[in-house]
């Protein structure tokens, strides 16, 4: 009898966790992220969009095995959903709490790259450019309250994110760096 409670209580556990009860919209808290060291310097706007801390500057498809080629809007967030994110309308809301995020492409040759913003807790946008400090300003030191219209024109690294891809939702934690989607 014991036994068989411990297996039921096991089975509701795993029921709550597949059916998306894990997932939390983390808070804006550039601290964790913004430490000077490996943490800031090892994760890159992925890694800080899904809020997943892997010191591997993850790769949309890196984990899958589906990385983009070309680095244009339909490859990378191919890539990303092959990861497990998920395509969500520019006007919808992440269900199960997941974190809302938006791509953006800069298509210009040569440096082809992507970008990730995430929405916060508290309604507003933020990111982390590449290996520098996570922030909640766009590239004029404007808040971020819509990454559509944020500065996304990067002039020190002679990138601008012009190509909106879309939204994505993924699953996270309400701890730093400890998203639940699988990346690398």
């Amino acid at each position: 009898m014991k036994a068989q409670r411990s297996m039921v209580g096991c089975i509701i556990i795993l029921f709550l966790l597949v059916a998306g009860g894990c997932c939390r919209i983390p808070a804006y808290e550039s601290a964790f992220w913004n430490d000077a060291g490996t943490i800031q310097y090892d994760n890159n706007c992925y890694n800080y969009g899904n809020n997943k801390r892997t010191d591997t500057f993850a790769q949309p498809g890196r984990r899958s095995g589906d990385y983009p080629n070309p680095m244009e809007c339909t490859e990378v967030a191919a890539a990303a959903v092959s990861d497990g994110l998920d395509i969500l309308p520019a006007s919808g809301v992440c269900p199960d709490d997941k974190v809302k995020v938006a791509l953006f492409v800069d298509p210009d040759e040569p440096q082809k790259d992507y970008h990730w913003y995430r929405l916060d807790s508290d309604g507003m946008w933020s990111h982390k450019p590449g290996g520098t400090e996570a922030t909640n300003l766009d590239q004029s030191g404007n808040p971020i309250t819509n990454p559509e219209t944020a500065d996304r024109n990067n002039p020190v690294w002679d990138l601008n994110y012009t190509d909106f891809c879309g939204y994505f939702c993924s699953c996270s934690s309400r701890s730093q760096g400890n998203g639940y989607e699988d990346i690398d």
